[in-house]
């Protein structure tokens, strides 16, 4: 009877640990100098200060239902804009994606 309960235990352990796994959505923080935020079905970013010719853009991090009922996460990216100049990156999930989080990518 123990090795059951145990059993059952471990197996409910691990499958909440996937699941928190699974689901768990990247990091929000922007870059330094960077904003990030949610614009609709996506992100606008914006990076205010840089070294000369450092680029940003906008990431959307974005998930899809499945006719089976399980989640695609996917990443939707912006162009890629200078650092100070006045122009903002936008980008929208895909059709038939939903928003989850917004983010900035620098290079």
């Amino acid at each position: 009877m123990h090795s059951r309960i145990a059993k059952t235990v471990l197996a409910a352990t691990l499958t909440a640990a996937g699941l928190s796994v699974a689901l768990a959505s990247p990091a929000a923080a922007a870059p330094a100098y960077c904003s990030a935020s949610q614009s609709g079905n996506g992100t606008t970013a914006y990076c205010y200060a840089s070294a000369s010719g450092t680029q940003f853009r906008a990431v959307a991090y974005c998930r899809y239902l499945t006719p089976s009922g399980s989640f695609d996460y996917s990443n939707f990216y912006g162009v890629w804009r200078v650092q100070g100049d006045p122009l903002r990156s936008t980008v929208a999930c895909g059709a038939g994606w939903n928003f989850v989080s917004p983010n900035a990518q620098v290079r």
